[in-house]
Formats: structure tokens, sequence, C-alpha cells
């Protein structure tokens, strides 16, 4: 069996945290490009500075509410400000508008897959939509984002793929994952 983004079903909270602060930031900045382009490059870029809050979405449990801004303890709120005038900055001295373009992804998200079909293999588990969502959450709240809007993030992925260090962290963080949620005996 091999898991792809179809097997499962996840969200990052933080997403719309990050999307309502790059909106306020522009909101008072006139002279700031804001078009569709520049604020998904400013997310993704906000989405890379700030922890993920990554939850399954379950086939018998209601959605979760909306996280917003005001939501979140002093320290974050203050640390993903910080991070959208910086992600403000960034796009806004450097735009690409004129770039290819794929859809926002975190290519960590990607690179979980592999290591984790090969886990399952080796560990004979046949496992379901909602298992596989809380796995796929789970680890990926371990691990540090990668968003991207172009589509080089597959050159990351290729370029971590070299990495040793990259790969142990991801099969540490399944195995971690998969003895708190009681699927391998701890």
């Amino acid at each position: 069996m091999k898991i792809t983004q179809d097997d499962y079903s996840i969200h990052n909270r933080m997403e719309g945290v990050a999307a309502e602060a790059v909106d306020r930031l522009l909101a008072e900045n006139s002279n700031v490009c804001g078009c569709a382009m520049c604020r998904e490059d400013m997310t993704a870029y906000l989405l890379n500075q700030i922890p993920a809050v990554y939850v399954p979405i379950l086939a018998d449990q209601a959605q979760n509410e909306p996280l917003v801004l005001e939501q979140l303890e002093n320290q974050l709120f203050r640390k993903v400000i910080v991070e959208a005038y910086r992600a403000v900055h960034v796009v806004r001295s450097n735009p690409r508008h004129e770039h290819d373009r794929a859809a926002m992804q975190n290519c960590t998200e990607l690179m979980v897959l592999s290591p984790l079909n090969d886990i399952l293999n080796k560990e004979g588990l046949q496992l379901g939509r909602d298992e596989l969502s809380q796995i796929m959450a789970g680890v990926l709240n371990m691990l540090e984002p990668h968003y991207t809007t172009s589509n080089k993030g597959h050159a990351y992925v290729r370029t971590a793929e070299l990495d040793s260090g990259e790969w142990a962290k991801f099969y540490c963080s399944i195995y971690d994952v998969l003895k708190r949620l009681a699927i391998l005996p701890s």
C-alpha cells in the first residue's frame, strides 16, 4: 500500500492566522502590492517562520473553529506579527509577478510520505483515513515547515532527500507519533 495525499486529511490552523496577519498589514500599508500572488508569497514566507498547528480532519468530528490572531498566546502573537512584517518586507523587495506559480503547499508534507510508506510497509500496518490523518498531523507538528508557492519547491524535496539528517528527523518523528497514538507499542 502506498500512501498519497489523497489518503488522509489535515489542516494547518496557522494558515488562517498567517493570512489574517498579512491582510492586516497590507490594509495598513497601501504602498505594498496586495495582489493574490504577493499575498500568497507573504503567507508562505510567514508560515515558514512560525510553528505549525496541524490538526487531523476526522470523519466523525466537527470542523475546528478557525484560529484567529487574538486567540494566540502573547509570545506567539508577537512572533506572528514580527514575522508578518518581515514577510511583507521580503516580498515587497522581490515580488514574483512574472514567475511560474504553484499552489501554496508545505513541501515537508511531501517528504514525510516516503518514510511513512516505508515504515508502514516494514511494520505491516494497514491504516484507515482517520489514523493516517492523525499520524500526518502529529508528524508535521514536530517538523519544520517548508511552504512554497513555486514549482521549485520540488527542488527542496530533492535536495532534502540527499540529507541523511532530514531523513533521520522524519523517521524519528513518525515512530514517535506511532507510539504516542499506540499504533506501535512503546
